[in-house]
């Protein structure tokens, strides 16, 4: 990332920040660069301001979101992108056992209830379906609390961060759980609606 996020708001760079602070920021700083007004100004200003605009809001959304956050503190801090990305992160295995598991089971089911005839087919399916969204629901409980889980390693690193520990190891490892945390939440709700929607 070329521009350093924090010090558009005038923040110092750590793991976590208060995102009701951070949107009071965001509206100051942009009060005066809505692209609203504008929209009569000459055109090199009209473009700087929406230049200006887009940047704070990049900036806006890369710090508001704990996974993008992380991502460039790290590369701030070290000068570089986090290696082994791709790697499962220490004790998520079960879990991302569990999710591909259970999407597969999901993709096969949404496939036979596609192809299936008629009523009498489809409503001997519905049991399946019951028992997979209780599984869906099962494991979607299991990705909040990771969630929860992760924003209080988040608040345990940004004090120690803060404190002049900067601990690349640790905010590499969040910061890959939550790129997986993500990902599962995704392919989850891509399944809970397909399975609302029969499609």
């Amino acid at each position: 990332m070329s521009t350093n996020p924090f010090a558009l708001f005038d923040l110092e760079p750590g793991p976590a920040l208060d995102g009701a602070a951070l949107k009071e920021r965001f509206v100051r700083a942009t009060s005066e660069l809505h692209p609203d007004k504008y929209a009569q100004a000459p055109e090199a200003e009209r473009l700087a301001g929406e230049a200006r605009y887009a940047e704070l809001n990049r900036a806006y959304q890369t710090l508001i979101d704990p996974r993008q956050r992380l991502l460039s503190l790290y590369e701030l801090t070290k000068g570089e992108k986090p290696r082994d990305v791709q790697r499962i992160p220490p004790g998520t295995m079960d879990l991302f056992v569990e999710v591909g598991q259970t999407c597969q089971h999901l993709d096969q089911f949404l496939e036979r209830k596609r192809t299936s005839g008629g009523a009498l087919e489809r409503a001997a399916l519905m049991s399946e379906e019951l028992t997979l969204q209780d599984a869906l629901a099962t494991l979607v409980g299991k990705l909040e609390t990771l969630g929860a889980t992760l924003e209080s390693d988040l608040a345990a690193l940004d004090v120690r961060w803060l404190g002049g520990e900067k601990d690349l190891n640790a905010l590499e490892t969040i910061y890959r759980k939550y790129s997986y945390l993500a990902r599962w939440r995704q392919q989850l709700e891509e399944r809970q609606i397909a399975l609302l929607t029969g499609e």
